[in-house]
């Protein structure tokens, strides 16, 4: 009996060490990489990414939002610009995740890339959260703006940059062409939340966690009333849409393309729905994905006289 509760103990101090560690090293991670440390990822290339950094006035005491993307130049073809892809990212992640799209030279012969900074992430005011999806499109208008002389305007939103990119297309009908959902959280509730999210949400352990994981878990504590939010504008999206969902995804329910299907009821849909994959599609399957965009982009109808907007940096 001694020996199983030595056995225990040492067990359980284990599993503490192990747990303070991965704090620890939570702390000292934050999945984004510096302006320089882009440019340097990038400086072997022939077409490489520049890194802009734009403004938000928010009405108010709050300071104002600082919002980073980076993207590649604005090119035509055939006297035509080229088409924009912008990617917005999930949680907790940054624009560096979708840096191997802005490495494939196959894409950046088709398209202008943008990738930006969610509210929060990367360099756009790190650690600082704002859970509202309505706000967080707010936030990402101005690129939008940007790009509305644009031939062709793409989003490609993963997981949680899903519900920024729906809010961008219902609040641009016009501007928007299409849009592709990669293992999106769209209905409400069709997302796991995990016992632990409900722990670390207490004021007394709340800020002992990492920014990062503290942002995450703030937004996913309120993505339900996010969702809600913005239930009554989705036959406000006009953008063909494209979705990729892992059926084995436990994390975003694959139950979200059932709910798009029901809501999109202006615009059309095409499925693909992966039998083996799980919440991990970005990661795993960038080069289907990429397939998937130059799919679109052979088969789209470009507007007449595109050409990328302006936008006020400070």
């Amino acid at each position: 009996m001694n020996r199983f509760f030595r056995l225990l103990g040492w067990l359980l101090a284990g599993t503490l060490v192990l747990a303070i560690g991965s704090v620890i090293v939570a702390w000292l991670l934050d999945f984004r990489q510096t302006d320089q440390e882009l440019a340097d990822e990038f400086a072997g290339q022939s077409v490489r990414p520049t890194i802009h950094h734009y403004r938000v006035d928010v009405p108010g005491p709050e300071p104002d939002r600082s919002i980073r993307f980076m993207e590649t130049p604005a090119r035509s073809i055939g006297g035509k610009a080229l088409p924009v892809v912008l990617f917005i990212h999930g949680a907790p992640s940054s624009l560096s995740f979708f840096n191997g799209f802005f490495k494939d030279t196959t894409l950046l012969d088709r398209a202008q890339l943008v990738a930006v900074d969610r509210p929060g992430y990367g360099y756009s005011d790190f650690g600082r959260v704002e859970t509202s999806v309505i706000k967080q499109a707010q936030f990402l208008q101005p690129l939008i703006d940007r790009y509305k002389k644009a031939s062709h305007l793409i989003i490609v939103g993963s997981s949680y940059g899903g519900s920024v990119s729906a809010r961008l297309a219902m609040n641009n009908p016009d501007q928007v062409d299409h849009v592709v959902f990669v293992s999106s959280a769209l209905g409400p509730g069709l997302e796991r939340t995990y016992p632990i999210s409900y722990l670390v949400d207490r004021p007394l352990l709340h800020w002992g966690i990492p920014p990062l994981l503290r942002l995450a878990n703030d937004e996913k504590m309120a993505h339900y009333q996010a969702l809600r939010a913005i239930l009554p504008d989705w036959p406000r999206i006009r953008a063909k849409i494209t979705m990729l969902h892992g059926q084995r995804d436990e994390l975003v329910y694959p139950t979200n393309v059932s709910f798009a299907k029901k809501h999109l009821v202006n615009a059309p849909i095409k499925q693909f729905l992966l039998p083996e994959s799980r919440h991990d599609i970005v990661m795993n399957k960038r080069e289907y994905i990429a397939e998937i965009l130059l799919d679109i982009l052979t088969h789209l109808q470009v507007r007449p006289d595109g050409k990328a907007g302006g936008l006020v940096q400070r």
